[in-house]
């Protein structure tokens, strides 16, 4: 994941030391651009993931006739979903992707073609425009995440975003976020709070679905326990219930 905005944990208290927080605020972005992610990651960095969620990228794009012939990825890791939207798309589709960890830019290099490039470098930096621009699953790991959807609201006509879904039923039940504070995420949403968090910085959403990723991509004992119960209710209530699902949303 990569952004131009300070990724931060929350401090432990509202009187916590402007050089406590500086400090925080430094040990929090060395998550990504020391090898504490990419450990935390079994040094894959979620490469496994990349077909799924190009997958759906691909299904929500191709349904809405969008044609891009420039895209961009904004924490673009290892650059897997990249790559495989690269090989799904027309040979017309020019590629880039942003990331700000060198682990991550390291990996993503076995996938470079004349099309598919990435950089480690600032995304908001330049001004270069694109057809559709994807921040996936970044949004959670950015402590100003609306000046973040503002910024990238900018950049691309086409906007999609992947959102885990972490408030549910469930976990405010057990007041436990633990799993994706662990991930790095500092942010944690609801179906109705990550659609406003669009809204309310100027995008308008063209369409979305759920992303079943407790279903698809579920490993852990727990995760295949509820999945049993997932399969018998409606989407909606499992996503909001037991969770499990991410909302994957098209934007402009």
């Amino acid at each position: 994941m990569t952004t131009t905005t300070s990724l931060s944990a929350p401090p432990a208290s509202a009187s916590s030391s402007t050089a406590a927080a500086a400090d925080h605020s430094q040990s929090a972005e060395a998550l990504y651009t020391s090898d504490a992610y990419l450990q935390r990651t079994g040094g894959t960095w979620h490469l496994e993931d990349a077909e799924f969620k190009a997958k759906y990228v691909d299904q929500l794009v191709t349904r809405n006739a969008i044609e891009p012939t420039t895209v961009c990825e904004i924490g673009c890791g290892a650059g897997g979903v990249l790559k495989q939207l690269h090989d799904r798309w027309p040979v017309s589709v020019q590629f880039t992707g942003y990331e700000i960890s060198p682990d991550a830019h390291r990996l993503s290099q076995q996938f470079r073609t004349p099309r598919l490039r990435f950089s480690l470098e600032d995304a908001f930096a330049g001004n270069e425009p694109y057809d559709l621009l994807l921040a996936l699953d970044v949004v959670e790991h950015v402590e100003d995440c609306y000046a973040f959807l503002r910024q990238c609201r900018q950049r691309a006509r086409y906007k999609v975003y992947h959102i885990p879904l972490e408030i549910t039923c469930l976990t405010a039940a057990r007041d436990c976020l633990a799993a994706g504070f662990q991930l790095g995420h500092i942010h944690h949403f609801s179906w109705s709070s990550a659609m406003s968090a669009l809204e309310l910085t100027g995008h308008r959403v063209i369409d979305w679905l759920w992303t079943p990723v407790g279903l698809e991509r579920g490993k852990h004992f727990r995760t295949r326990l509820a999945n049993c119960a997932r399969r018998l209710l409606p989407t909606r209530t499992a996503a909001r219930v037991l969770g499990g699902y991410s909302l994957l949303a098209l934007t402009e």
